[in-house]
């Protein structure tokens, strides 16, 4: 029997299984692809299951595997049951330290304002309502020690763990809203047509005023798992381009609480994301942890990234660290109103609000990553449209003897296009290395980045199809990328 009849097969089944109350909406023609290509999940069980809720998801995730799980409608990780969804102060509230409280501890961090109210407390005086200020100093004094207390009080609700040899799959226009899938130390999971929208932390922790923070959640998190496919996703964290931030009403911070949309580190391997949205997010994809996991990132970290859409995502398209990196066939959307670092970046539209959170780059190249692009479409709006300044980003590429490495790797019949005019990316990076590297920012070394395509395997039946033209290509990703809503067609 051939592969595509036993597809067809596998979704006929899965149509007719007494628990499956709709068709598994995927294409017979996808399979896994690129560095994800060995995941099989929960295929090579005789357990299936569909869940239409989080207490219910759960429980299926402790099932013995093989397994695969078919979501239906929208789970919401704060479901408490009794058709509530949890808040921030039901959280702290059921914690071990329900004095804690997220503004006295914003406050806790101010110095001038500790000081006052240690002023009042050694006058033996009251402090802004409060009647003794030397016990609402002590108050202050313990909210950074109960935070993360607090803060494992939403963790037991929102985060999931995905064992080993899973499927999940999504019916069409199933939801996952508020949760953080967590894969750690696992293999061989596939997650499919869902669409997942990351936790907001209650318990976010301030990096730099005004409104760069650091929150807990992920929509997925991968660390130490390998040999994973995520396929026909939406990943994003606000439900439009609008980035708009949470204002405490003092001293003009702008609370974020959110983190990543995918987070890939310590080790983790063979990994193709494919045929999914990025969007609406501030730091949309990391891959590699940073400095400390580079012993365990050398030499794994091979990620395929194929058929996706980013759009209105602000950064970190990815961002690489240390791994094998390849980006092909993809779309990125974006609105750009900050000055080019070089070049024209032409004459376009004001902005109509003032965004928190501007684009910043698409590829953040790191430290000894190597990466390959290939036939990427770049459609660019905003103050300044024509911006080539911004595709690519460097940090940490500080010596020669171990640089990173970047491929400009093209389609025979085309090559990469920026609103509608190809574009060279391998000269794009080369000036883009040169500004870094003469304005002396510690980010790039002379030699710290190469131009080097001899990691990267060839192309040619390592993806799905190929295509005839950029248009071509366009025009299959933005309708085929993302979770559906209905099905896609067996035929």
């Amino acid at each position: 029997m051939t592969s595509r009849c036993m597809l067809f097969f596998f979704a006929l089944f899965v149509c007719l299984l007494p628990q499956a109350s709709q068709c598994i909406p995927l294409s017979i023609d996808r399979r896994p692809f690129g560095y994800g290509a060995r995941a099989t999940g929960g295929a090579a069980g005789n357990t299936t299951v569909t869940v239409t809720s989080m207490p219910a998801l759960r429980a299926a995730l402790l099932l013995p595997s093989p397994k695969t799980i078919l979501i239906s409608g929208t789970l919401h990780g704060a479901d408490v049951g009794n058709a509530s969804l949890a808040t921030c102060d039901i959280y702290i509230a059921t914690s071990t330290v329900p004095q804690y409280n997220f503004t006295e501890y914003i406050l806790s961090l101010n110095s001038t304002y500790t000081a006052l109210v240690a002023a009042a407390a050694a006058a033996k005086t009251s402090f802004s309502g409060h009647a003794n200020a030397s016990e609402y100093l002590t108050l202050l004094r313990r909210q950074n020690g109960w935070r993360p207390l607090a803060a494992n009080s939403q963790k037991r609700w929102v985060a999931v763990e995905v064992p080993s040899n899973t499927t999940l799959v999504g019916l069409p226009g199933a939801t996952l809203s508020g949760v953080n899938i967590k894969l750690s130390s696992v293999s061989n999971v596939v997650i499919r047509n869902l669409h997942i929208i990351p936790p907001a932390d209650c318990f976010p922790a301030p990096e730099s005023w005004p409104a760069n923070w650091n929150a807990r959640y992920d929509a997925i998190s991968v660390v130490t798992a390998t040999t994973l496919w995520l396929d026909g996703l939406t990943l994003q964290s606000h439900p439009n381009a609008s980035l708009a931030l949470e204002s405490l009403g003092f001293d003009g911070w702008l609370v974020d609480r959110t983190d990543g949309l995918l987070d890939i580190e310590d080790g983790s391997d063979a990994i193709t994301l494919s045929h999914s949205v990025i969007a609406n997010h501030g730091k949309s994809l990391l891959f590699g942890g940073g400095n400390k996991e580079a012993d365990r990132d050398l030499g794994k970290m091979r990620i395929t990234l194929w058929g996706n859409r980013f759009e209105a995502s602000r950064s970190r398209n990815p961002l690489m660290r240390f791994g094998t990196y390849e980006i092909v066939n993809c779309v990125f959307v974006a609105r750009n109103d900050k000055a080019p670092l070089w070049g024209d970046g032409g004459q376009g539209d004001p902005p109509t609000e003032v965004d928190a959170k501007p684009f910043q780059y698409h590829f953040g190249v790191y430290n000894q990553s190597s990466v390959v692009t290939q036939g990427n479409v770049f459609r660019q709006t905003g103050l300044y449209p024509q911006d080539l300044s911004r595709v690519f980003a460097y940090s940490d590429l500080t010596r020669a003897d171990i640089p990173a490495k970047y491929c400009a790797r093209e389609e025979k019949a085309w090559g990469s296009m920026f609103n509608g005019e190809p574009v060279d990316l391998g000269e794009i990076q080369r000036k883009t290395m040169e500004y870094n590297i003469a304005a002396a920012n510690g980010k790039l070394v002379e030699g710290g980045l190469v131009d080097d395509c001899t990691p990267f395997e060839k192309a040619e039946g390592r993806f799905p199809q190929t295509f005839r033209s950029a248009a071509d290509m366009e025009k299959y990703v933005d309708t085929q990328a993302g979770h559906t809503q209905g099905l896609h067609s067996f035929t």
